[in-house]
């Protein structure tokens, strides 16, 4: 059953087993997805979109002394490249940890992990468009991507 988790108010939303998607976090975050044994951050969100976003050196130094794994893999809007989807796709291929994959809104990240979801492990893409739609992201744009990265 996905149980998404609140920290102090925002939530971090359940999408798939031990994937969770969130849009930005803070550095008073950290901590509480240590506690709640997320092992792993997947950050979506290029530097310098926002002027307050944490920027990614800063999230990689706090998740370190936590002996949480970081990977960055940044893209704008829907401008995801394959060997970024790829890349997504082998951090959760093997993974039993609890991944937290986040962006500005989520949106990108829902994006991104639908499409890993359906070219890299087989998923139904009505079942990864439902789940995103869950979220309460469109996941409309989803079979033309889909469509698009399987004939490159």
């Amino acid at each position: 059953m996905l149980k998404n988790i609140n920290i102090d108010g925002t939530i971090i939303k359940n999408v798939d087993e031990n994937v969770y998607i969130s849009g930005q976090i803070r550095a008073d975050m950290i901590n509480e997805f240590k506690k709640n044994k997320i092992e792993l951050l997947i950050n979506n969100r290029p530097d310098n979109e926002d002027i307050n976003q944490l920027k990614s050196i800063d999230i990689k130094e706090l998740t370190e002394n936590l002996s949480i794994d970081y990977y960055n893999i940044p893209f704008s809007g829907s401008n995801v490249r394959s060997d970024q989807i790829h890349q997504l796709a082998d951090l959760l291929k093997p993974n039993d940890k609890k991944v937290l994959i986040f962006c500005k809104s989520g949106a990108r990240s829902a994006l991104i992990w639908g499409l890993s979801s359906v070219i890299y492990f087989g998923a139904e893409i009505s079942d990864v468009m439902q789940k995103i739609s869950n979220l309460g992201y469109d996941s409309s744009i989803l079979p033309n991507m889909v469509e698009y990265f399987s004939n490159i």
